[in-house]
């Protein structure tokens, strides 16, 4: 009896012959130290590199280690899918799947570089979280952008279990924190306010913070790296997302201690003076960042009085899912130590 053929399939492309091809040039613009560490070229390959495909610019994202992999892989499966969603216009602002590479037993992701510079940017440039009109450019731009994803990506409705999530997986990461058992109660506060609504499910980014948001000439023109993406999942983590990583860097560039430029009562003492500012504080990017959550919430075709709800769940989130177990933990105990219930414009 004759063995049946093999199937052949090809081997998969490495990255060293991708970036030390004749012609390809290209610049590493990110490289990390953390446990899934990565580093990101934007590459511009040789012609004929890639016939059929990408004319412009390629994003290159390689791991260092097996959980690098894995979250490599995770974005591969986003990406795929988020071609697969209908998103029309706005596919134009995430990565498309090119191809994967072969990094030393490990894949390489392959996808198109988006036009833009990160929000980060503009973030830091010296003045900018002081004015009220950049400032409220910014919250308009993400909350637009993400109201359009939302509305393409919207599923089937469900009864929000999400203070339920962020608090099992709380207690599987942080057991025996001295500050766990106060977190949860925020937690069990804000599932009694949320635990009864019902919203449509959508995709999820994950890690919708201004430094993931490329913007050109007054637009988003990108959202990138999906690695922390859901097929399925509850709208409000990424509208909360980018509220409290907006705040959590307000006091960035002022010595300890001393008071924040143009935000009256915000001084740069310890983790979280920010995010405990934009959400209980007095002025305008108080104000700003509630009605942020307020709108967003409204579209969602929930009650804009939760706010507060979530933005506490999005805290337990960070804590529960952050790379670095100190950034982690700073989340847990500023979560820990905020009320019960909001207390708006009293210090």
């Amino acid at each position: 009896m004759t063995e049946a053929p093999r199937a052949i399939h090809p081997r998969p492309r490495t990255v060293h012959e991708l970036l030390f091809a004749p012609d390809t040039r290209g610049v590493l613009i990110a490289a990390s130290r953390d446990p899934d560490a990565k580093m990101t070229f934007i590459v511009t390959p040789a012609p004929g590199l890639f016939p059929g495909g990408p004319a412009g610019p390629i994003a290159v994202k390689i791991p260092a280690t097996p959980l690098a992999a894995a979250a490599i892989r995770h974005e591969t499966e986003m990406l795929i899918d988020l071609r697969d969603a209908g998103l029309g216009g706005l596919g134009e602002t995430v990565p498309r799947y090119v191809e994967t590479l072969d990094s030393d037993g490990l894949p390489a992701l392959v996808s198109t570089a988006l036009r833009g510079k990160p929000m980060s940017v503009a973030y830091h440039h010296w003045l900018h979280t002081a004015r009220a009109r950049l400032v409220a450019v910014d919250f308009a731009l993400a909350g637009g952008w993400l109201r359009r994803f939302q509305t393409a990506t919207s599923g089937e409705r469900a009864r929000i279990r999400w203070a339920e999530e962020v608090a099992d997986q709380l207690r599987q990461r942080w057991t025996g924190h001295p500050q766990l058992d106060s977190a949860l109660i925020r937690l069990t506060s804000a599932d009694h306010q949320l635990g009864d609504q019902r919203v449509c499910r959508t995709m999820v980014h994950g890690d919708y913070w201004f430094g993931n948001l490329l913007v050109d000439d007054g637009v988003i023109t990108g959202v990138v790296d999906w690695e922390g993406g859901e097929r399925s999942g509850w709208p409000l983590r990424d509208l909360v997302r980018f509220a409290v990583s907006y705040c959590l860097y307000l006091d960035r560039h002022t010595r300890p201690g001393h008071r924040v430029l143009r935000h009256r009562g915000l001084r740069r003492t310890g983790f979280g003076a920010g995010i405990r500012y934009g959400l209980l504080g007095q002025g305008w990017l108080s104000d700003l960042v509630r009605s942020y959550l307020r709108d967003g919430l409204t579209a969602l075709g929930l009650p804009a009085g939760l706010w507060y709800s979530a933005a506490l769940v999005g805290l337990g989130e960070v804590a529960a899912l952050a790379n670095d177990d100190g950034f982690g933990s700073d989340h847990l105990e500023l979560l820990a130590t905020l009320p019960l219930w909001p207390t708006e414009g009293k210090e």
